[in-house]
């Protein structure tokens, strides 16, 4: 059966998904995940493996590993592997044909439509340069549609929640090696992208990963220098404690600290890591990706307050500080997929679709904007022309350089400058459709779109210097019959009536969804509209995982949209908590500057009571130590207050030792000893304005 398909080859991972019969689902790549690093090693007898195996493989042979290489598309230094030069664009070309492969041997036949996505930021240069790896990836040219990523995030958004039109959503896209921007209002047909994409083309997970490296180093005093980088055993421990970094930064989403083990020639030690420590290092970044964000819109010529909401999409958004920082900075709500990085592919796939239900060979000429025939079935996001940042030009030559590095402990050398090329997008041609076509296309959009329920599809046409015709459909040959003959023939009477199934009523869903939700997480609750479940809720990010997946089982469902608000752990007010004698939860903390003020619930003790109270104190101090003395210092040298007057806090930032990101609460004793280390929970400081 015909499919179309959608990938996202990413900077750190790759992932596809595929469409059929109006509905887009995740491709598993993987064995174990559906996505698989972006990672191709070429073997020495010139075979080459890609994803997982080549991730396995490049412990042992890191000279012969390619990764992050969608960050050189442009450089026209060569990237050395196994001894040989090759540029981005073959590499990546490599990686596009493994990944098509393994869909069409699982499917059983080729898509007959393939979306590919690439960063907002990227200009006709890159995007020439990404049709290059198309065609080295013998992938059919006419069958190929491009797409930026914020595009494809909208698209998935609006194809699981419900959009009024008018209504405007801001896409904050943090993935492994990039960030892009975008700002979109829905139409009563889709999204319309309103102003100028922003993006950051070297900031993502990658870039946090080898803050984390260099956090090790220092706490190391250096020594990771003084080894040798050309010694196998070297590059393989270093590999692997990269790989450890990569899994602290991971850890540190759900966790308050990590450890990170360090096992190199004559130096086997351990290095841990906080929560703070690691949001101290990325900040300056995410500071920018905001002020990214800030210029957006901008560009769109709105502000922060008109944003409906902030799609949270990449797999790098789940760092709790991220949604943190963007809710407090833009104060709009934020919504994160349960799993971010699968937006994209979605929403990819689910563009190939409707490119294919349009049946307009969907030919992007370089520098030229992509076929905007998303829809709505999802709703259309119509295309805009790509913009070419002013740095972007032509690369000069430069020295090669090996494809890993094991050692990076010096900031590199800046690449080379690259110009535009000259010519080729100063004049453009408006795409003439012949009458016939525009017809067909309006009866088709009916017909696939719309099904009896008024739906329509308007399709974006780029401005290309190319004519595109749409071939009539060959006349039907007349049938000659023989003549009836005169003998009367009798005939069966048609059925007078058909007996079908009806569909799920939403409240019939909704009940159901409900039922498998509840008993992975009690607290998550979920509403159907148009056989879409939003799951809502205040959860970990685990169990936000396990009732996604539960309501996916449910039979009927078109969707499942999470809006639950991911918190950490040790901020879940649990049943564990909530089981004990006396218990306190946050459930919100702000600051003005100066005082940090709080609401909390409780299991309705009496606090004033002389045998037990409140302390609360910052997260820097750890909770057993967070009581004592009785004089408001902890023995690990934090402060903590005693309250007794329920359900508000307040205090001056001052009494809690300065600066503060997360305020804790825990049930103490007369003699200021915590009853308990799950009395109470944590929770995240908004900073708000006086």
């Amino acid at each position: 059966m015909t499919y179309q398909l959608g990938i996202d080859l990413g900077t750190t991972y790759t992932a596809a998904a595929v469409h059929r019969d109006g509905r887009s689902s995740i491709f598993s790549l993987g064995s174990q995940a559906a996505s698989v690093p972006s990672v191709v090693l070429l073997r020495e007898d010139g075979t080459e493996l890609t994803g997982e195996s080549a991730a396995r493989r490049a412990l042992t042979e890191p000279e012969r590993v390619a990764r992050e290489f969608k960050r050189r598309l442009g450089d026209t230094t060569p990237i050395i592997v196994g001894g040989a030069p090759y540029s981005a664009e073959q590499l990546m070309a490599r990686l596009l044909k493994a990944t098509l492969a393994e869909v069409e041997q699982r499917e059983g036949e080729p898509p007959s439509h393939v979306a590919i996505t690439h960063p907002a930021n990227w200009g006709p240069y890159k995007t020439d340069l990404l049709q290059q790896a198309i065609r080295l990836a013998g992938i059919d040219r006419d069958s190929v549609v491009l797409l930026t990523e914020p595009e494809a995030a909208a698209i998935s958004y609006a194809s699981q929640e419900r959009v009024e039109p008018g209504k405007i959503i801001a896409v904050y896209d943090l993935g492994g090696g990039t960030f892009d921007a975008a700002v979109l209002r829905k139409t009563e047909t889709g999204f319309d992208i309103i102003g100028r994409p922003e993006g950051i083309e070297r900031m993502g997970g990658i870039d946090f990963d080898a803050a984390v490296f260099a956090h090790v180093n220092r706490a190391l005093d250096g020594q990771l220098a003084e080894l040798d980088p050309e010694d196998p055993m070297v590059m393989n421990g270093v590999a692997r404690l990269r790989e450890d970094c990569v899994d602290a930064k991971i850890a540190l989403s759900s966790d308050t600290d990590a450890t990170i083990p360090v096992l190199l020639p004559g130096l086997q030690t351990e290095v841990r890591i906080t929560r703070s420590e690691f949001e101290t290092l990325i900040r300056p970044s995410l500071s920018d990706s905001i002020a990214s964000m800030h210029r957006a819109l901008e560009s769109a010529g709105i502000t922060a307050a008109e944003v409906d909401k902030v799609l949270l999409v990449g797999g790098s958004s789940r760092i709790p500080l991220i949604s943190q920082l963007v809710s407090s900075e833009l104060g709009r709500p934020v919504a994160v997929d349960a799993d971010p990085k699968h937006s994209i592919p979605l929403g990819a796939a689910t563009f190939a679709g409707a490119a294919a239900a349009t049946r307009v060979a969907p030919i992007v000429p370089p520098g030229a904007a992509p076929l905007a025939a998303a829809a709505a079935v999802p709703p259309i996001v119509e295309a805009f022309e790509p913009v070419v940042p002013p740095t972007e030009q032509m690369p000069t030559t430069a020295a090669p350089v090996a494809a890993t590095q094991p050692l990076p402990l010096a900031p590199s050398a800046p690449e080379a400058p690259v110009t535009a090329p000259s010519g080729g997008s100063g004049s453009k041609t408006p795409i003439i459709i012949a009458a016939a076509a525009v017809a067909l296309l309006a009866i088709g959009g009916f017909v696939v779109f719309g099904m009896g329920r008024g739906d329509s599809t308007e399709v974006a046409v780029p401005e290309v210097p190319v004519t595109a015709s749409v071939a009539p459909e060959p006349e039907a040959e007349p049938v000659v019959s023989d003549p009836a003959p005169e003998t009367a023939v009798e005939t069966i009477p048609a059925p007078t009536t058909i007996e079908t199934i009806p569909a799920p009523t939403d409240e019939a869903l909704q009940a159901a969804v409900l039922t498998q939700v509840t008993a992975v997480s009690p607290v998550v609750g979920a509403t159907v509209t148009q056989a879409v479940a939003t799951l809502t809720g205040v959860v970990t990010q685990q169990l936000a995982d396990a009732a996604f997946a539960a309501a996916s089982s449910v039979e009927g469902l078109q969707g499942v949209n999470s809006s639950i608000t991911i918190v950490q752990d040790d901020e879940f007010c649990s049943d564990v908590i909530q089981s004990a004698a006396n218990w306190a939860c946050i459930t919100s903390a702000t600051f003005d500057g100066e005082t940090v003020r709080a609401e909390f619930t409780d299991g309705g003790t009496e606090w004033n009571n002389g045998a037990t109270h409140l302390h609360f104190f910052a997260d820097s101090v750890p909770a057993i130590t967070a009581g004592g003395n009785g004089s408001g210092v902890s023995e690990g040298g934090g402060l903590w207050i005693v309250w007794d007057v329920a359900p508000m806090f307040e205090a001056s930032v001052r009494d809690l030792g300065g600066s503060i990101e997360r305020l804790c609460v825990r049930i103490a004793l007369f003699d200021h000893s915590l009853e308990s280390l799950d009395s109470g929970n944590c929770w995240a400081v908004e900073q708000i304005s006086g």
